[in-house]
């Protein structure tokens, strides 16, 4: 018994000496980017220490995935020395239960920097913590160090276009949906506000003779002509087609399966690859 305690102590001071080393860190800590995080700061662990004698409050001050500009209502700093004037939109708040000058600052990420999750994914977040009034212009600056903030993509195989459900049947309605928030075709981020159509190209196999055939009810380039393609957005950058395979690649015959079916997502008005997704997955069938 007392071996199991030693050991555990000494695993628990390990854990703890890891936490205590910590300046700033984000809960959850392997977080969704399109919901609420906490961005915190401990000002007594920061290689800058010139914020820790101040009572606050604190600002946050970041320009990494993007830095908005003067007159949007996130800016960082307002005025002829906006140095001197933080945005009071951009206050942090104090967390005393985590220690007296632990301090944090509540965000969606995507929504406050107004880009795709694929960019926080890939540039981070990058802030410092600074007084109102970070002194500057001849005075000495009240600020901690840059803090850079990595933050992992989710782990999924599934990519911008899925199906619901994953392995999809012949007579039953089928899901496939496309999450923009995970487009890595950097001119079809934030599609908010376009039509988005759907183009599908079946795998058929015929059980009888092993023959394959494919069928995709338009061509590419005249998908937007086929309401049936038509997407319908189910969230602010989510979009869903449904439909039943059978009816919708025309298999009429009893000997006849789907093996798979190609995808791609593309505007209304297709002018080139820009206007296309990157993923063009191949989704399975279920045993029909």
């Amino acid at each position: 018994m007392k071996k199991i305690i030693i050991i555990l102590t000494i695993f628990f001071g390990l854990s703890t000496g890891k936490l205590l080393a910590q300046a700033n860190w984000i809960e959850p800590e392997n977080p969704d980017v399109t919901k609420k995080i906490r961005i915190y700061v401990d000002l007594t662990k920061t290689t800058n220490q010139s914020c820790k004698d101040s009572t606050g409050p604190f600002y946050i001050w970041t320009w990494n995935p993007k830095e908005h500009p003067i007159g949007h209502p996130l800016v960082n700093g307002s005025g002829e020395k906006a140095w001197q004037n933080s945005n009071d939109a951009l206050i942090m708040k104090n967390d005393a239960d985590k220690g007296p000058l632990v301090w944090y600052y509540e965000m969606v990420p995507t929504e406050f920097y107004e880009v795709p999750a694929a960019d926080v994914y890939k540039k981070g977040i990058s802030l410092l913590v600074k007084t109102k009034n970070g002194g500057g212009y001849g005075a000495p600056d009240v600020k901690t160090e840059d803090l850079n903030f990595t933050i992992e993509p989710p782990k999924t195989d599934r990519g911008s276009l899925y199906a619901t459900p994953s392995a999809m049947a012949l007579n039953e309605v089928a899901n496939i949906i496309y999450d923009n928030n995970f487009e890595l075709n950097d001119s079809m981020k934030n599609v908010t506000n376009d039509v988005l159509y759907m183009w599908l190209n079946a795998t058929i196999k015929d059980t009888s003779t092993s023959v394959t055939r494919t069928f995709a009810p338009s061509s590419f380039f005249n998908t937007s002509s086929n309401q049936q393609l038509k997407m319908i957005k189910v969230d602010s950058k989510i979009y869903r087609l449904s439909f039943i395979p059978k009816k919708l690649f025309n298999v009429t015959s009893d000997k006849e399966v789907i093996t798979q079916i190609e995808v791609t997502v593309r505007r209304e008005n297709y002018n080139g690859p820009n206007d296309k997704s990157d993923g063009q997955p191949k989704i399975k069938f279920a045993c029909q």
